[in-house]
């Protein structure tokens, strides 16, 4: 099978992951591969933001829970965490992010790692509490979380959900 349609295929969204470090070369890797994504008008909108102590990713988890009123509300384990944003005002930004997101999905599992896309901080980014860590953590004011990916060594294989019927009409 095709190096590229069997990577698609066998992709998982991760959901636990173990305690091994992920190395600033493979997060540079799948970084990079979010910067290859496409982007309305070559824009290039989105921005990338990437934590890898422990603590810091604990202390965003503990504001997006609070932020989402989810006090058991994780990030799974993850090891590494890649905050993807564009400007508000930016006509395309969230589908040019949503594009990196997917490249960077893609390069983590051609690379071995585990990923899981993770919306919440779009959700609650905008109450006050929240917004105001981001603006202490350094995300510039203006900007609109897209997602964020959760990146790390898988401790399972994720599951294959069967996929609809009838998702596809052909209008010829």
């Amino acid at each position: 099978m095709n190096e590229v349609l069997n990577n698609i295929y066998t992709r998982r969204s991760i959901r636990k992951f173990t305690e091994q470090e992920v190395s600033k070369e493979l997060i540079d890797e799948v970084v990079k591969a979010g910067t290859l994504a496409p982007s309305g008008k070559n824009l290039q909108t989105y921005r990338f933001f990437v934590m890898q102590k422990e603590a810091s990713i604990l202390a965003l988890q503990d504001v997006v829970a609070k932020g989402m009123e989810n006090p058991s509300y994780n990030f799974y384990g993850t090891k590494a965490l890649i905050i993807v944003t564009c400007n508000k005002e930016d006509v395309n930004g969230v589908e040019d992010g949503s594009c990196a997101l997917e490249n960077m999905m893609l390069a983590a599992h051609a690379l071995g790692l585990g990923s899981c896309w993770i919306n919440q901080l779009k959700y609650c980014g905008d109450k006050p509490e929240v917004a105001a860590y981001l603006d202490k953590i350094g995300l510039p004011a203006g900007r609109r979380v897209v997602g964020m990916l959760a990146l790390g060594y898988a401790a399972d294989a994720g599951t294959a959900h069967p996929r609809q019927d009838g998702l596809v009409t052909y209008l010829d």
